[in-house]
């Protein structure tokens, strides 16, 4: 599949618009609609997290990780999620979750900060200077926070948007990586030494010692604390990182998946009765190779999955058309091939949630409801 299939694919939100019904949500209260977007930064690997389990050719093409799922927890047509996730998996049979498949933004690139921008701009172009929650809280004359400890792209270029972070968990060193990954993301000499080190990082964290990630179960609980503490906010977005598995993926992504499960747990324990108001995004900014790589883990690639959950929401469905993982179906002969744009799922998703009208919807996603 080459760059002008994808383009067809991806020029258009109106194949996402074909079941309405999925997202018919729940409206049992009248107190404030929220919307809490998660983005997981580093590019998830999409085919790691729900499993095509039908497709016996991804045996040959990553032995090594589609083996270590065969106990992965069953969804429907074939699918499954990692066993990690269980209490996404919960949630799938209680009709709070559903998953997109083969899904991309549209960027074409590969670069991780470029691919973050893209996604929390929310448009066909990212704009540094427009990010789709900011749209959104204009639009709709409301207010947001981030738990964040620098102001994101998504929220600009609003001034309703505010930014909160607990002292006690902030960590420097995590923030010159991350500084460090955005310098030498074009050079790869400089970011390959860089990866190594972190790496080196990684392994000597796997014996259940604290890391920065161990801290978003935290995070989603002070974000609900936040929420009920200022019922006027109506979007939250949270931050977890650790998902550029090039090497032992499996070790990785189990550990990653569970930080995010716990999170996702605690965010519906700490809403209470709220969480049947609350629509909940998680989405990274592509996807993985499907080809498994030489040290156990996978590169950048295109599509990836995204989940749409929440007690607002009207669940458990597997979303998206899926392509298959046969030679003449992967995305420039590597990638598995996107087939609906993430936009217009978060559009369609957010535009019911929160009962907006087509020019509201247009205003925030513009791209996507095209």
């Amino acid at each position: 599949m080459q760059r002008r299939t994808l383009l067809k694919y991806l020029a258009s939100g109106a194949v996402l618009m074909h079941s309405p019904s999925l997202f018919a949500l729940n409206t049992k209260a009248e107190s404030t609609k929220r919307v809490i977007w998660i983005v997981q930064r580093g590019a998830v690997d999409g085919l790691h997290t729900v499993i095509p389990t039908f497709e016996k050719r991804l045996a040959t093409l990553r032995p090594d990780l589609f083996n270590a799922v065969r106990d992965a927890l069953p969804l429907q047509q074939g699918f499954a999620i990692h066993p990690s996730l269980s209490t996404m998996h919960s949630w799938f049979n209680q009709k709070e979750l559903s998953c997109v498949v083969a899904t991309g933004t549209g960027y074409k690139g590969r670069s991780h900060f470029d691919g973050q921008d893209f996604l929390e701009s929310g448009l066909q172009h990212a704009d540094l200077q427009s990010g789709w929650v900011g749209r959104a809280m204009d639009t709709l004359d409301s207010e947001g926070i981030a738990i964040s400890k620098v102001s994101p792209l998504g929220f600009r270029p609003s001034r309703r948007g505010q930014i909160y972070y607990p002292a006690k968990l902030d960590d420097a060193k995590d923030n010159l990586f991350e500084d460090l990954q955005k310098l030498y993301q074009y050079d790869d000499m400089l970011g390959s030494s860089l990866m190594a080190g972190l790496e080196v990082k990684e392994a000597v964290m796997q014996d259940g010692k604290k890391s920065g990630r161990d801290t978003f179960s935290k995070l989603c609980a002070e974000c609900t604390n936040l929420l009920k503490a200022k019922p006027n906010i109506q979007f939250a977005m949270l931050d977890i990182g650790g998902w550029d598995t090039h090497k032992a993926q499996n070790n990785r992504l189990a550990r990653e998946f569970s930080q995010l499960d716990q999170g996702l747990a605690q965010l519906k324990k700490g809403l209470g009765e709220e969480w049947k108001n609350t629509l909940v995004l998680v989405t990274s900014e592509f996807g993985r190779t499907v080809k498994q790589n030489g040290t156990g883990g996978t590169d950048h690639g295109t599509a990836g999955v995204m989940f749409i959950a929440g007690g607002a929401v009207k669940g458990g469905h597997v979303l998206g058309d899926w392509p298959g993982v046969g030679e003449n179906d992967l995305f420039e002969g590597r990638d598995l091939a996107p087939t609906s744009n993430t936009f217009s799922w978060m559009a369609k998703a957010v535009g019911d949630h929160l009962g907006l009208n087509n020019t509201q919807i247009e205003r925030i996603f513009p791209f996507a409801s095209a």
